[in-house]
């Protein structure tokens, strides 16, 4: 029986694509750089800022020696810059509402930075819903690593027969494998759904509203 369900951020709860598109770039051209199209976007987020950024700088030439001034540029025009037009993904409002009141316990585990992960869930809402935010910041390592797991395990009493992860990305898959628990692949978001399909993980999701047929 499921009674613990974690959830990635950005692909799977929220759409933030564009938000994090615009950011970029802003930050690339403030360093005279070229732009990423929302392709690259797509293909670069999943593992945290700093790679983004890495990945976001050096698309076109080598431009490591400003990584870092990037990375700083770009993190702070974000913040200010997070919901401008991130929004929930059909259906995760009402579904969320509908597991809280079946006492599912729910949590974020996002690279995204910790207080980008929670401005935006605090103005989209739902952060009533979530027992505990984690994000880039509040423990020294990300996803996949299990060492996540293990502290949100030690500190919930959660057993890993009874916890499922719900994402969009290789990091989500990795890391409930790690964890030894279940994955929810969902094909709505961010990462590209042949890249996903080639997994052959056992579950995949559709749409968000699908979670439900599953918390029995």
């Amino acid at each position: 029986m499921i009674k613990n369900i974690i959830f990635d951020l950005d692909g799977t709860l929220v759409d933030s694509v564009l938000d994090i598109y615009n950011c970029v770039n802003t930050a690339l051209k403030h360093f005279n750089l070229k732009s990423i199209s929302i392709e690259d976007t797509r293909q670069f987020v999943g593992n945290g800022a700093k790679v983004l950024i890495k990945k976001a700088v050096n698309r076109y030439s080598n431009n490591e020696n400003i990584e870092e001034e990037v990375c700083k540029f770009y993190i702070k025009y974000y913040e200010e810059h997070c919901t401008d037009s991130t929004k929930l993904y059909d259906g995760v409002y009402e579904t969320l509402d509908l597991l809280y009141n079946q006492n599912i316990n729910m949590f974020v585990i996002t690279n995204k930075p910790n207080k980008m992960a929670v401005k935006t869930i605090e103005k989209l809402n739902i952060l009533k819903y979530f027992k505990a935010v984690i994000g880039d910041g509040v423990y020294p390592y990300r996803k996949p690593n299990v060492n996540i797991w293990y502290s949100l395990k030690k500190d919930y009493n959660l057993l890993e027969d009874e916890t499922v992860m719900i994402g969009d990305g290789i990091p989500d898959y990795k890391f409930a494998n790690n964890a030894c628990i279940k994955c929810f692949i969902v094909l709505y978001g961010i990462t590209n759904k042949n890249i996903l399909l080639e997994l052959k993980n056992y579950y995949y999701l559709n749409s968000f509203k699908d979670i439900a047929d599953y918390i029995n």
